[in-house]
């Protein structure tokens, strides 16, 4: 069974920022605004009402089930009962999501996608079945299962049952006749939101799936989601909404990389070189490959790797022991746990031991309290007169 990683992320919301640009990724900046933000702003019930038909289709239920969260922490596939204690972390590991306010956060984004997707397929089929759809039309209502039969299906659907108000496009799919056009709708609906906000699948390698790689692989998962459903898709797709969408990633992330380091209390860099890498890391375009090169550049101790070109690590792994940024985060917890030990059992107990203590505090990293563990630490550790540095 993998932990419950309570003290480690608290700042996924804030990391997730760079999740507002895949909406452009996908669909572009056109669509994105006269299908998403315009009737966001300008019709709020009305949004809201077609939100809801996002949640019908089966996604954005973040605020009930938490599963973008639980499955980027690979917690989903368990079975059995378990002991108490381990009910018991389940269920505050679920909480968690609504604290630290990434399940709301999860919840708003899907609906969002979700609206603007619902809205793209259904003119992408109203065009098909006018027979003038484009090679792209055809190409996404393929990739989602549905073809120009069904297309046609889905558009005398929706005449009958649907209407549009201020814009926003109701498929009411709920009262659909057809059960295979509403099946093959909301499925293709549910599919594209997931790719968007990426929220890790079956598109993970099986050693991941085994207890020894859920172990080793936890958080990383997403990575490989990401390395799928974004970059991948994004070389395939090679238009004007890929160039959009990656430059207000790469913006978003270097935001990403500003805010938390605000949050943490600690000097952003002046190097532009700095910058260019940690946005690159933090707006999640290239997967696992930059978890590669925070693993070379830990057990490398920034000798190899893209720290090669800035002279600093990335600020991702830079708070983890190179045995938990090589085997996870398990691993991680066991070796701060070792170093605590040892640095009792030889009195040597000193500042940085005392952070790797509140390291291993559940909701130490909550970004808006995480102030408050740091003038905690910092008073404790005055009142111990703790050293900075080992004894001699």
């Amino acid at each position: 069974m993998t932990i419950r990683p309570l003290n480690l992320v608290g700042g996924m919301t804030v990391s997730a920022i760079p999740d507002m640009a895949k909406v452009v990724f996908a669909h572009g900046l056109t669509s994105t605004f006269r299908d998403g933000f315009i009737p966001l702003v300008t019709h709020l019930p009305t949004f809201r009402l077609a939100a809801q038909e996002v949640k019908e289709a089966g996604t954005a239920l973040d605020m009930v089930l938490d599963s973008r969260v639980m499955a980027m922490q690979d917690i989903t596939d368990e079975f059995g009962r378990h002991t108490v204690f381990e009910r018991g972390l389940t269920a505050l590991t679920s909480r968690f999501g609504v604290v630290s306010l990434m399940a709301p956060w999860n919840a708003c984004l899907k609906q969002f996608s979700g609206l603007v997707t619902m809205t793209n397929i259904m003119r992408a089929a109203q065009r098909v079945t006018e027979g003038k759809g484009t090679a792209r039309d055809i190409r996404n209502l393929a990739s989602s299962g549905i073809d120009a039969d069904l297309a046609g299906r889905i558009v005398k659907q929706y005449a009958e049952h649907g209407d549009e108000q201020n814009g926003i496009l109701f498929a009411k799919a709920g009262d659909w006749a057809d059960q295979e056009a509403r099946d093959a709708f909301r499925t293709a609906v549910v599919r594209e939101v997931d790719r968007i906000i990426v929220t890790p699948g079956q598109d993970k390698p099986l050693w991941m799936s085994t207890e020894l790689g859920k172990t080793v692989g936890q958080f990383k998962s997403f990575a490989v989601s990401s390395m799928q459903k974004t970059m991948l898709a994004g070389l395939q797709q090679r238009d004007a909404a890929t160039l959009n969408g990656v430059l207000l990633s790469l913006g978003l992330g270097a935001i990403t990389y500003w805010a938390r380091k605000t949050i943490a209390d600690e000097p952003t860099s002046e190097d532009p070189r700095v910058w260019a890498v940690e946005a690159l890391d933090w707006s999640g375009l290239t997967g696992w490959a930059m978890d590669a090169n925070g693993v070379l550049e830990k057990a490398t101790r920034g000798k190899y790797g893209l720290s090669m070109f800035t002279g600093k690590q990335i600020s991702r792994y830079a708070s983890r022991n190179t045995a938990g940024a090589l085997l996870g985060p398990t691993l991680d917890m066991a070796g701060d746990a070792f170093q605590i030990s040892g640095a009792i059992a030889a009195d040597d107990f000193k500042q940085s031991d005392l952070h790797t203590v509140r390291k291993l505090l559940p909701a130490q990293n909550l970004f808006f309290i995480r102030t408050l563990f740091d003038r905690v630490e910092k008073a404790t550790g005055s009142a111990l007169n703790l050293p900075d540095t080992t004894k001699n």
